[in-house]
């Protein structure tokens, strides 16, 4: 069962909302030598948010595709949508998250509502390593931990403004775009 407990003991102590100790790729290069390829593959995809191969990272990415479901319904139901075609399907149910995603939705403002999504994230992945923490769903903790860590760390003000100005701007062409098709 447990079989990092080398691996496990040497990561530092991660906590939501500050800059990890630990950066992505100092990770990695602490887990080569560890992981099988099958858990380095697991570990890989937790670190980029994509979905794992199956296995025992399979009961967090079903909470993270039900965690995306919520927000999806939530907003489509706001604009009048129907969410049905964004939806992915996801073994397993909890209400838990359903109910975080709702309260998150309370917030005043969209970061503190992403801020709370990936709180929740981060407490299914503590909830994940109770299973076995010097064991793999340990080590798959600590990289989704990792992955949020950094994102967070990664946002920047002026960067984001930059970004929207950006948006707006090519929005705005395309809408000139649209306007001249029209006159013509």
């Amino acid at each position: 069962m447990s079989k990092y407990w080398y691996l496990v003991s040497s990561l530092p102590y991660l906590r939501f909302g500050e800059k990890a100790p630990m950066a992505a790729g100092a990770f990695r290069a602490a887990c080569a030598g560890h992981l099988s390829d099958g858990d380095s593959a697991v570990v890989e995809a937790a670190l980029e948010n994509r979905e794992p191969p199956p296995g025992v990272a399979a009961r967090y990415w079903n909470r993270e595709v039900q965690l995306r479901d919520a927000v999806i319904r939530v907003r489509a139901k706001a604009r009048g949508v129907d969410a049905a075609p964004f939806l992915k399907p996801y073994g397993g149910f909890s209400v838990a998250i359903e109910k975080m995603v709702t309260d998150a939705f309370t917030r005043p403002d969209p970061l503190e509502q992403e801020m709370e999504f990936d709180r929740i994230r981060w407490a299914s992945a503590d909830e994940l390593a109770l299973a076995d923490p010097f064991g793999f769903p340990g080590i798959l903790a600590f990289a989704i931990k990792v992955r949020i860590a950094e994102r967070w760390v990664g946002l920047d003000e002026t960067a984001g403004q930059e970004k929207v100005e950006e948006l707006v701007s090519i929005s705005l062409v395309e809408d000139r775009g649209e306007e001249s098709d029209q006159n013509n």
